[in-house]
């Protein structure tokens, strides 16, 4: 359950299903793109290896840190100090909340707080400013006082639901006997708060380094490739003298499963740095190579293209030369159909004649 009490109402989508609260440290699956609470999907997959959502296999080497946008949505949620109860009226981003509890909040654990107001106070408070109003001007218009019908129990916040006058109230009122258990109760409540909070954004900054620290380990692990596994003998064999037993100066920093067992040991010394020019000199090799075939291939591929381009240009001769010879033809044709009508015209006319 969350800690905090938001002054706005939170958004939907960043709602973890679980708790129904604003995510705590949001933690996104890959498998399916849910997003939980750390701590919630956690506890879940210690009972079920399904995502709670779409009930997919799911576990905890499936769970990755969510996009920095959602937590960065989540950490500039406004909310309420955790000694709201006590009087504290700050209100700011939850991200700033740690802050506040350690360098501004007076409840805060090691801080004087403030003196409670008493109604002898109150009253001569009341009078003192009654005073400085008739000296300076009407005051301006405020909330009416509480009588003493409607005066709340002062142990309201701990369950009293009694209004009425106070002094008849408190012999009788259970709570009055409680009152320095009740008192003591809140205060280790709030401190128990307060450091829970505080705790909480250490506990965020630290998995955040962790990720990190993994994610480079992981990329040192595949620059090593051949180089890294664990190095062990065979056991009753012994190590040449004149060669020194292989050693894996990474195998602490990753488990035992993931090393690679059939490439050669990582040696710290001068084959390694032989190893590095040797490859380095291969890959300027390999790029040499790689662009003289790029050039080669440039050039074979402009040649192509004026050869592909002279027998276009050829074939659009002979197809412009056979266009010709037909048109030549459909002229003759034409020609010839008009003559044949010419003479039969003429016929025509001879036979009337």
């Amino acid at each position: 359950m969350s800690l905090f009490n938001y002054v706005d109402p939170p958004n939907a989508n960043l709602i973890c299903c679980i708790c129904r609260a604003p995510f705590t440290d949001p933690t996104t699956t890959r498998t399916c793109a849910h997003t939980f609470c750390a701590e919630c999907i956690l506890r879940a997959l210690s009972h079920a290896s399904a995502c709670p959502i779409d009930r997919t296999p799911l576990t905890p080497a499936d769970l990755a840190p969510a996009d920095p946008i959602v937590r960065s949505l989540v950490d500039e949620m406004r909310v309420e100090c955790v000694h709201s109860a006590a009087g504290c009226a700050h209100v700011g981003q939850r991200q700033d909340m740690a802050l506040h509890l350690r360098e501004e909040c007076v409840y805060a654990e090691g801080r004087s707080r403030p003196e409670p107001v008493t109604e002898g106070d109150a009253e001569v408070d009341e009078a003192e400013t009654a005073d400085t109003d008739d000296e300076v001007g009407p005051a301006a218009p405020h909330a009416p006082l509480l009588t003493a019908a409607q005066t709340a129990c002062p142990h309201a916040a701990f369950g009293c639901a009694y209004t009425g006058p106070v002094a008849a109230h408190l012999p009788a009122c259970p709570y009055e006997a409680l009152k320095g258990f009740l008192a003591l109760h809140a205060a280790k409540t709030g401190l128990l708060a307060e450091q829970n909070v505080v705790l909480r954004h250490r506990v965020d900054t630290l998995e955040h380094t962790v990720a990190t620290l993994r994610r480079e380990m992981g990329a040192t692990k595949t620059a090593l490739g051949p180089w890294f596994r664990a190095a062990s003998l065979p056991p009753g064999v012994a190590a040449a003298p004149s060669r020194p037993p292989p050693v894996d100066a990474l195998a602490a920093y990753f488990p035992a499963e993931e090393r690679r067992l059939d490439v050669a040991a990582l040696e710290v010394g001068p084959s390694l740095e032989g190893t590095l020019a040797g490859l380095r000199e291969s890959v300027v090799g390999l790029a040499a190579g790689v662009e003289s075939v790029g050039r080669r291939g440039e050039i074979a591929l402009t040649n192509e293209t004026l050869r592909l381009g002279e027998e276009m240009m050829s074939v659009r001769a002979q197809m412009q030369g056979l266009r010709m010879q037909v048109h030549g033809l459909m002229m003759e044709r034409n020609a010839a159909h008009e003559a044949a009508r010419m003479g039969q015209m003429q016929m025509g006319s001879a036979t009337k004649l």
